[in-house]
């Protein structure tokens, strides 16, 4: 079910993908590298790009913390590799060579820790600085200029950790906001802004009233003897079951939600009314068949179609009293009768 919430992809998904392009990156990168390279100097460069290949075939499979982890092993690897080919190099230093350990340099502070990061870096620049010092003539210029190039890559990549921390810190807080935390499900607010939404952009779409969403109003029926029976923890139990068969029924596009109490509503993306009774009767058959060695519980239900009201408040007013009729028709069932002077909402 979708929770519809402003900023980006999920941060775990972003990183998936961050991880991919930089393996991709790497590899073309390496094999570039060793395309114009003569004899058996390119053996380094092939090497790098089977490296960032496979690399680039974990992240596919991995988990994101694993993910840094082997990426970190790697840049380790590829660093040493690299520091062996340049100091068996009798020339200056070159763009690529600078070019390639600043990619270790992202991936470290990218991946790491602060202080491993930190650490790694100071070790590639001393090493950097030693070989520059053994060169004939020496090279002061490359070495200062690449420990330039690493405190400015470490404080970079330090603001972006601080920036990416927050930003899972929002989007945590977020999702808390619209999440029942007993049951998992969305809450009212999250619901209730949804169903706003649906009717804004049909009014965006020239129709008065959206034709391609219903409801589903549930209400547990005897709930308040299941807690006075069997306590409230069995109660929450029962709450959290309900809440998986409404999940197991609804379809990936449908929304469900904790809406108070013992009451749940699920929206329904169609433009069948039809549609909305085969879900209720799902609800009710899977929840009259499953065995969970909790107290049995039944639910009411009443239906409306997104046709049948001008606003969100109208809508729910129609699903409440064919919720209501349900009950006073014996509980246990769905309600999509027209309405004609029923009476207000009573138990």
């Amino acid at each position: 079910m979708p929770v519809e919430e402003p900023g980006g992809p999920p941060l775990g998904q972003a990183r998936r993908r961050g991880s991919l392009l930089i393996c991709v990156g790497g590899a073309v990168t390496f094999a570039t590298l060793a395309a114009i390279q003569q004899g058996g100097a390119s053996g380094p460069y092939v090497a790098g790009a089977l490296l960032s290949a496979l690399l680039g075939v974990c992240s596919l499979r991995l988990s994101a913390q694993r993910m840094d982890t082997l990426l970190g092993w790697g840049a380790d690897l590829g660093a040493l590799l690299s520091i062996g080919v340049v100091s068996r190099n009798a020339g200056p230093f070159s763009a690529q060579t600078v070019l390639i350990l600043s990619v270790f340099l992202v991936l470290w502070f990218g991946v790491l820790s602060l202080r491993a990061a930190t650490l790694r870096a100071a070790l590639l620049v001393g090493a950097v600085a030693v070989v520059g010092a053994l060169r004939t003539p020496p090279e002061p210029v490359p070495v200062v200029g690449f420990a330039f190039l690493a405190l400015l890559i470490g404080q970079m990549t330090s603001s972006g950790r601080v920036i990416r921390r927050e930003v899972s810190e929002k989007t945590h807080y977020a999702t808390l906001a619209m999440t029942d935390m007993l049951t998992g499900l969305l809450n009212r607010r999250a619901l209730h802004a949804a169903m706003n939404a649906a009717y804004a952009a049909g009014t965006r779409r020239g129709h008065a009233r959206p034709d391609g969403l219903g409801i589903l109003l549930l209400d547990l029926d005897h709930f308040k003897s299941i807690n006075d029976n069997y306590g409230h923890d069995i109660g929450d139990s029962v709450l959290q079951h309900v809440a998986g068969v409404l999940r197991a029924c609804a379809d990936p596009d449908d929304q469900v939600a904790r809406w108070g109490g013992e009451e749940f509503l699920m929206l329904v993306r169609t433009a069948e009314r039809d549609d909305l009774e085969r879900r209720a009767t799902r609800v009710i058959a899977t929840l009259r068949a499953i065995h969970s060695g909790l107290p049995p519980v039944t639910v009411s239900i009443g239906i409306a179609h997104g046709s049948e009201a001008p606003d969100v408040d109208s809508l729910l007013r129609i699903a409440d009293r064919r919720l209501y009729r349900a009950k006073r028709g014996g509980r246990d069932r769905l309600n999509k009768d027209t309405l004609i002077h029923l009476p207000d909402q009573g138990d």
